[in-house]
């Protein structure tokens, strides 16, 4: 192996001495040729990468089931989380990942919608270019100072708000609803981003043709530009929630780090429903993988959780391109219209030359 690895050094280096002095003393054709082999390495280079991180996370993963063998149902379904007794069950860190995620979906959602609508469609330029500044800073704040600013504020405002809905000290606050919180601030300015640029990139013939039928303003926003740029906002909110669905240490410190409780239990009395401290998947990597033992059920499970979680943002990726191709098919199919079009065929006499 080593001798392999050895000629496969020397070849490469070989190589890209031969493509730099082609590239900088040969004619045009050898450049064009040695550019195409450079583009093609890279292609390989990226899908080689991918394969080799999908190959390594997954032959760990399976650990868990061939060398310690715990059945799916066991890994899938069991509620406890005990590495050091024998129990892997992923239940509780899988519902905490899709809780948090889809709570902070939920709230960022129309939030960034409403922002990507004033920013295209309502704000004067000075505000447009405010806001642009504002959308980079809010994406380059660490995550750790999120998960401070969420224990010094989020926090204590889920705990008074929930304690004084019960009227009694129950809850310390940390849980999906702070996390969720948190979560959404994170990836609102994916989302904003996306948006704005679905929508701004809607041609200006949509906004005349709406108007000039005596639809409103926001007529015209709510029925027209919204649903012609809806593509490209679910687009945004799939990448949004891949975003949120890998977060590690701003959900480490907001959630609580409890595999062994459901994030809402509901009750008989009011206000119906429980809040407690649970886990994620990543925040569940985060604690065991620094303790776990090579070739313990703990580092196999580890390895386990990561390749869910792997296989979460894969299927999320190909969601997004689901929905671009679907709206690069629907832009070119003139036979049916959209928008404004739409409303002008539905609406307008046909007319004969």
């Amino acid at each position: 192996m080593n001798l392999i690895l050895r000629a496969f050094e020397i070849l490469a280096a070989v190589a890209l001495v031969v493509g730099v002095i082609v590239f900088l003393f040969g004619g045009t054709k050898w450049r064009s040729r040695v550019s195409q082999i450079a583009f093609a390495v890279c292609a390989a280079i990226v899908l080689l990468s991918l394969v080799t991180i999908l190959y390594f996370v997954g032959s760990h993963s399976f650990q868990t089931f061939t060398d310690q063998h715990i059945t799916l149902g066991q890994f899938f379904t069991g509620k406890v989380w005990n590495p050091d007794n024998g129990q892997v069950g992923a239940v509780i860190p899988i519902v905490g990942t899709l809780t948090v995620t889809l709570l902070a979906v939920l709230i960022s959602t129309p939030v960034s919608v409403a922002l990507a609508v004033f920013v295209t469609e309502i704000a004067p330029t000075w505000a447009r270019q405010f806001m642009q500044p504002v959308l980079e800073l809010f994406a380059g704040i660490p995550s750790i100072v999120y998960g401070l600013l969420g224990i010094e504020l989020i926090v204590p405002l889920v705990r008074y708000a929930y304690n004084y809905l019960v009227g009694a000290f129950l809850y310390a606050g940390f849980g999906v609803v702070a996390a969720g919180l948190v979560l959404s601030l994170m990836i609102l300015p994916t989302i904003t981003s996306i948006s704005i640029d679905a929508i701004g990139s809607l041609p200006a013939g949509l906004r005349e043709a709406s108007l000039a039928l005596g639809a409103t303003r926001w007529q015209t926003i709510r029925r027209t530009l919204i649903p012609a740029g809806s593509s490209g906002i679910f687009t945004g909110v799939i990448l949004g929630t891949g975003r949120a669905i890998g977060e590690t240490l701003a959900v480490a410190f907001l959630v609580g780090s409890n595999p062994g409780s459901f994030p809402i239990q509901f009750t008989n009395s009011f206000p119906y429903f429980v809040l407690y401290p649970t886990s994620t998947i990543t925040v569940q990597i985060f604690q065991d993988f620094k303790e776990a033992t090579p070739g313990s059920l703990d580092f196999d499970a580890v390895w386990t959780l990561a390749f869910v979680l792997l296989l979460l943002s894969l299927l999320l990726v190909i969601a997004s391109r689901y929905v671009a191709s679907r709206s690069a098919f629907k832009a070119t199919n003139a036979t049916r219209p959209r928008g404004a079009a739409k409303i002008a065929a539905t609406t307008l006499p046909a007319t004969t030359v």
